[in-house]
């Protein structure tokens, strides 16, 4: 094995860090809803649901009707 597989580019790191910023950012967010959804007794699927479809509308006022099919598609894409 050369010493060339171990080199990661600045790229990939730049790109690996920014995930992992956006994992934190989701990560922290839906510990906040889980958190006011159980402090004020709300069903944790029904503030999730009601956030998905929020977020959902924001990106089509922001990017657009077709972003935000496209961001609706990928997620069910990965739900199988």
């Amino acid at each position: 094995m050369s010493s060339a597989n171990n080199v990661i580019s600045l790229d990939d790191f730049r790109n690996a860090t920014a995930r992992e910023i956006i994992d934190d950012i989701s990560a922290r967010a839906f510990l906040f809803l889980r958190d006011e959804a159980e402090d004020l007794e709300v069903p944790m699927h029904a503030v999730i649901a009601e956030h998905m479809l929020g977020m959902a509308l924001v990106v089509e006022a922001v990017e657009g009707t077709a972003a935000a099919k496209s961001l609706l598609a990928a997620v069910a894409e990965k739900l199988g």
